[in-house]
C-alpha cells in the first residue's frame, strides 16, 4: 500500500495539522479557520523545506478535506418518524380541514368587491370557486373570480388546497383528450 517514506510524510502532515489547529483562535468562522489552517500548515512545511512543502502540500490539502468531510458527517443525524396509522392520518386531516374551514384564529375569508358575491358569504364563494377550479376547465370570459388562499403556517393550506389543485392541473395538462381525459374534469 504505502511505503515507509509516504507513511512518514502523511504522519508528519497530520502532526503539523494538529499543531497548527491547536493554536488557532476559537472565535474564527469555519471558513476562516479552514483558510488559516491551510496557510499555517503550508508555512510550517515551508519552514522545514520548500521541496517538502511542494511534495507534501497536496497531501495536506487532501487530509484537510478528509477531516472536514468526516467532521461534517458526524454532525448529521438520522431522524426516524413513526408511521401514522390510517386513523391517525384521518384525525390529523380532519383537524387541518377544521382549521381551514372554521377556525378564525387561522383563516379568514374576505373580498374586495362584496357586490360580486351577491348574498353568499365569502367562505362559501371561496369553496365554490375552489371546486370549480378543481372540477371544471376554465374558459375565456367565464367570470370566475380569482382564487386566493393565505393564512398562518401549519393551517393545512398546502395539504388541503394546493396539492389537490396541482394534482388536477397535472392531470389536465398531461391529458390528451379535450374533455380532460382521465381527470374526469370538463365533463
Amino acid at each position: 500500500m504505502l511505503n515507509q517514506r509516504e507513511l512518514t510524510g502523511e504522519e508528519m502532515v497530520a502532526k503539523i495539522m494538529d499543531y497548527v489547529e491547536q493554536r488557532l483562535p476559537p472565535d474564527m468562522s469555519a471558513d476562516e479557520k479552514r483558510q488559516a489552517l491551510f496557510r499555517g500548515i503550508m508555512d510550517k512545511l515551508n519552514e522545514l523545506s520548500a521541496s517538502l512543502q511542494i511534495r507534501l502540500g497536496p497531501i495536506a490539502k487532501s487530509l484537510m478535506m478528509f477531516r472536514q468531510n468526516r467532521d461534517m458527517n458526524e454532525l448529521f443525524a438520522e431522524v426516524q418518524l413513526p408511521e401514522l396509522s390510517l386513523k391517525e392520518k384521518s384525525l390529523l386531516y380532519g383537524r387541518m380541514l377544521f382549521k381551514l374551514l372554521d377556525d378564525p384564529d387561522y383563516v379568514s375569508y374576505t373580498t374586495t368587491n362584496p357586490k360580486l358575491l351577491g348574498n353568499l358569504p365569502p367562505k362559501d364563494v371561496w369553496f365554490l370557486t375552489f371546486f370549480a377550479f378543481v372540477t371544471c376547465k376554465r374558459t375565456k370570459g367565464d367570470n370566475l373570480l380569482q382564487l386566493g388562499c393565505s393564512g398562518i403556517s401549519s393551517a393545512g393550506k398546502s395539504k388541503l388546497i394546493e396539492s389537490v389543485l396541482l394534482t388536477t392541473a397535472h392531470q389536465l395538462l398531461s391529458s390528451t383528450s379535450m374533455s380532460g381525459g382521465d381527470a374526469g374534469v370538463g365533463r
